[in-house]
């Protein structure tokens, strides 16, 4: 039953970050893209005014809030399940959940991200692949959505094709959910009172916590993000090149700016969309220990 309930609450939560998101990262996938001499500004007036609010900040929604749904559940299980289980093997005993050892924390964090990167892989090149495509001339834009687009990819390049950026996509997920679960937990851990689970505590703590979660996970790997960026949307000169030359290449183009590029929106864009992220995950387990499974005090959290 626990399982269901991670499932259920991670994938509502996920979907419903997804959207207050989205419009925001394609400005950031915009920003990174693009190179040098475009601004936050000017970017969001040219997307408003050449490609119209919805078409242009909303083009692709349906697979990030899909894709955000199972990203969330199979996070929140996988973290569960290696929390406790690296508990139990490196200390010899479980505790109630979010009471485990900060070790613990960090390490069923990288676990989750190492995990879900596979699902999140070919998700986000498609996102990418979309994002990006209103740029093109007309006669290269050759995805009519994103299931067309998958389609297309795994035709001409199969397998492989999807999981370009894999490298950098799995070294990302796994420093930053290592990040994003230590900062969600410290946080929320301020507000819970003896005998209190995480659920119990405010909405405004699971906020405050959620958004710092998600500006943590961002400060700690988006130089690896803007690389991941540059192979996934087969910019020429990228093409051929492994992460660590990408990366290279990145820094001697572009330096530490190209690294950092829409790193301020991004930012900003995680708070909110960690926020609502965290709040919805922890009302539907509540709702959950209200009216599914009374029975408190044998299951802690």
């Amino acid at each position: 039953m626990d399982d269901l309930r991670e499932i259920l609450a991670g994938s509502l939560g996920g979907a419903a970050a997804a959207v207050i998101e989205y419009p925001m990262d394609t400005i950031k996938v915009r920003l990174q893209d693009g190179g040098p001499g475009l601004t936050l500004v000017s970017c969001v007036k040219k997307i408003a005014k050449e490609e119209g609010i919805v078409n242009g900040f909303f083009r692709g929604l349906p697979a990030p809030v899909i894709g955000a749904a199972v990203e969330d559940a199979v996070l929140f299980s996988v973290f569960r399940s290696s929390s406790d289980a690296f508990q139990q093997a490196y200390y010899g005993f479980t505790c109630k959940p979010d009471t485990e050892s900060y070790l613990a924390v960090a390490v069923a964090g990288a676990v989750a991200g190492v995990v879900v990167s596979f699902v999140l892989t070919p998700t986000e090149l498609i996102k990418c692949k979309m994002q990006v495509q209103n740029t093109l001339p007309l006669e290269d834009r050759i995805y009519k959505n994103s299931y067309h687009c998958f389609t297309t990819t795994y035709n001409k390049r199969g397998v492989k094709g999807l999981f370009r950026g894999h490298v950098a996509m799995t070294l990302r997920e796994a420093i930053g959910c290592s990040f994003y679960f230590l900062a969600f937990q410290s946080v929320i851990r301020q507000f819970v009172a003896e005998g209190q689970s995480f659920h119990d505590v405010s909405p405004v703590a699971h906020l405050l916590g959620g958004g710092c979660a998600g500006v943590a996970f961002w400060t700690s790997t988006y130089p690896i993000d803007a690389v991941k960026t540059k192979q996934q949307t087969m910019k020429a000169d990228y093409l051929k090149l492994n992460f660590r030359q990408a990366v290279a290449r990145l820094y001697k183009t572009e330096g530490m700016r190209g690294m950092f590029r829409g790193y301020s929106v991004t930012a900003l864009r995680a708070f909110p969309g960690n926020a609502v992220l965290i709040a919805v995950y922890e009302q539907v387990n509540y709702l959950w220990y209200k009216f599914v499974e009374t029975d408190h005090a044998h299951h802690g959290h």
